[in-house]
């Protein structure tokens, strides 16, 4: 009989430190800032396909303007173009007149920008190439937030300058919207 309590006892540690575990991860995501930053934790991802960094300016709040700001890694040769293709569920409105490239932290002057509502893209045409090797970053102003809560992901491209270009694959930015209503402690 004291052989059956103790063995029962030895089974209720790991299960409690495992409850214990996940408690302090649930925790941690719902109270430190730090944790809930955007593009931090990631649950989901493709093999092979960086996942790239970004920031929302207003929380990410459904249905309600925000700014993006979405980097690009520096790339092996000159950009002329930057495309990003978003999920068909990605139901975000993006204004073509609010958008801007910056290259190092300074503006690109854009000889194009093109929202396709239909096919939710966006291409954003240089007037000049970015050169090699410099960060770029989007930046998508007064973009009404998806209606619905959720992770979406949305595929970044570019278009280099040598003869006969092709978009490459440079990441995915799984980009979060949260729910106003949702409860937090």
């Amino acid at each position: 009989m004291l052989r059956a309590v103790k063995y029962s006892q030895s089974l209720c540690w790991p299960r409690l430190g495992a409850r214990l575990v996940l408690a302090g991860l649930v925790g941690s995501l719902l109270f430190l800032p730090s944790a809930r930053a955007q593009s931090g934790f990631v649950i989901t991802g493709s093999e092979g396909v960086p996942v790239l960094s970004y920031r929302l300016d207003f929380r990410g709040i459904r249905g309600r303007l925000d700014r993006y700001r979405l980097k690009i890694p520096p790339q092996n040769v000159a950009v002329a173009e930057v495309q990003i293709k978003a999920d068909s569920n990605f139901d975000a409105v993006i204004d073509p007149k609010n958008v801007r490239l910056e290259a190092e932290g300074k503006p690109v002057e854009l000889a194009e920008v093109y929202w396709n509502e239909e096919f939710r893209s966006l291409e954003v045409v240089a007037r000049q190439p970015i050169a090699a090797g410099q960060e770029i970053r989007l930046v998508l102003s007064n973009v009404r937030n998806p209606s619905a809560a959720g992770i979406y992901r949305v595929e970044a491209r570019v278009r280099g300058t040598e003869p006969n270009p092709l978009f490459r694959k440079v990441g995915n930015w799984l980009i979060t919207i949260d729910d106003p209503e949702r409860l937090t402690f």
